[in-house]
């Protein structure tokens, strides 16, 4: 993508399911897509010929959204293949290792449901921020950042309590900047 390519957009978990349909939509009205997913593995690979089916440029970034230390070279490896990025698209998400009471979860499934549902989601963006706030941005460009959640962050499911937390809180912190 040329440097005055108006559409760049990363979009986390979109080897499969809801993020990679997003980036196909993306692809289709115009958009340069960075794609990610945990690893470099055939799954990636494939979303990356889809969105190229396009002929749209496309990256593949892969890398664990929960390695915050690997936040800032995610994003100098889209912008390097794409362009720089006008979306973020914080669509990555796990659930719980397993349902059950919510008495019985275990520290393990709680921290990873925090990690990658709400930490990740929280620093990818201010990341991102930061990146968009230091550049000159006076291009007439529109800019995005969209997170993925769940209605499990306002219906809980009662088996599923440590991902209904999780979500709960990517939702509120979004609520906190929309105030901001």
């Amino acid at each position: 993508m040329s440097a005055g390519s108006r559409h760049a957009a990363f979009v986390t978990g979109s080897s499969r399911g809801i993020g990679l349909a997003t980036a196909l939509e993306l692809a289709r009205r115009g958009f340069g897509v960075a794609l990610n997913g945990p690893s470099d593995d055939e799954e990636l690979k494939a979303a990356e010929a889809a969105v190229a089916a396009l002929g749209r440029p496309v990256a593949r970034v892969a890398g664990d959204v929960a390695d915050l230390g690997g936040h800032e070279s995610m994003l100098e490896a889209a912008e390097a293949a794409i362009g720089p990025l006008s979306t973020l698209i914080n669509n990555a998400g796990v659930s719980v290792i397993s349902r059950g009471d919510p008495l019985d979860v275990t520290e393990e499934s709680y921290d990873r449901c925090q990690a990658i549902n709400t930490k990740a989601q929280f620093f990818l963006s201010q990341r991102w921020a930061r990146r968009l706030l230091a550049r000159e941005r006076d291009d007439g460009r529109f800019y995005s950042l969209i997170n993925v959640s769940s209605s499990n962050a306002t219906a809980v499911a009662e088996p599923r309590a440590e991902y209904c937390v999780s979500k709960a809180g990517s939702a509120t912190a979004v609520a906190l900047e929309e105030e901001t």
